[in-house]
């Protein structure tokens, strides 16, 4: 590690403890997968757009999420807490649509799949100061055919990646645009050892980690919140926050995956997967028609200034 950057390391550990100490606790929004390069949904057949239902044409996204099973999808809490609430309070599910199968965030093809949310559990202990426990189910009302080339689910990681494993983060990023469509992106990034992970932002939970290159240049951010990080082809990280994007020592933060195995398991089989009504296509339909104003999200303050939730 050259000494420049040691030193920027060390700059940004004092800022940040000078920060806190005045109090300063605002989120600064960018835009999302930054140093990524294009790929196709059959490349990450298990990625998904989660989007507000009356608006989920583009503009409607709110997070990513991956399919786990044929009616499962893991996402981040933080994507579907009520903000100005002081109480842990999630939104209801069915003002969320989950689309799969796409390559483009405001544009369907004959591959895309729309699916109404039926319900929706965020970890019960989830914090909104640290972000701790920043992981969700969320239960589609029909079933993923396995035999579409599109949509398929990704196994879950039973142990966290290594330290320096490369990793591959996914989502729908600012770089490549097609025809003024986003496309699908997805990035490189090694995993960190957990320490340095802890001396970047002063404090990490067990149940967290980090990943990215501490020169910058490549990460998650804004938009990609609640998607995979896949290592060794399964599911280990979900992107969670950050300060800033792709910044200069500063790595993404994801939830590990792997601690949260039995509650995973346990909260998916709370799911009634007999219970199921599937939507007309008619409905779908005039959902695709529904032009309505853009839900404002509320940012939720943290502990650091420039923290954001990706």
């Amino acid at each position: 590690m050259g000494k420049s950057l040691i030193f920027s390391l060390f700059m940004q550990l004092i800022l940040s403890v000078c920060l806190v100490a005045e109090g300063h606790r605002k989120y600064i929004i960018h835009p999302k997968v930054v140093g990524g390069y294009p790929v196709t949904i059959e490349e990450i057949p298990y990625q998904v757009s989660i989007r507000y239902r009356e608006i989920h044409e583009g503009s409607g996204h709110v997070c990513g999420g991956s399919v786990i099973s044929q009616r499962a999808v893991l996402s981040a809490a933080h994507c579907f807490v009520i903000k100005t609430q002081e109480s842990l309070q999630y939104r209801d599910a069915n003002i969320y649509i989950v689309v799969a199968g796409g390559n483009l965030i405001n544009r369907s093809d004959q591959n895309t799949l729309e699916y109404p949310v039926q319900e929706i559990i965020g970890h019960p202990n989830y914090n909104k100061s640290t972000l701790e426990n920043d992981i969700a189910m969320v239960f589609i009302n029909g079933y993923i055919p396995w035999q579409s080339r599109t949509v398929r689910a990704v196994s879950l990681a039973e142990t966290p990646p290594t330290e320096g494993q490369i990793c591959l983060v996914s989502g729908w990023g600012k770089i490549s645009k097609t025809n003024g469509t986003t496309r699908l992106q997805q990035a490189p990034v090694p995993v960190l050892n957990n320490r340095t992970c802890a001396a970047i932002y002063l404090a990490i939970a067990i149940s967290q980690m980090c990943a990215g290159y501490l020169q910058g240049g490549i990460d998650a951010c804004k938009g990609d919140s609640g998607g995979p990080l896949i290592c060794s082809d399964q599911l280990s990280g979900i992107v969670s926050w950050g300060v800033g994007c792709a910044d200069v020592g500063y790595p993404g933060v994801y939830t590990n995956v792997s601690y949260y195995i039995d509650w995973i398991r346990a909260t998916n089989a709370s799911f009634d997967y007999s219970v199921y009504s599937a939507m007309p296509n008619s409905a779908v339909q005039r959902l695709r028609n529904c032009n309505l104003l853009l839900i404002n999200v509320v940012t939720l303050p943290v502990y650091l200034s420039t923290l954001v939730l990706y």
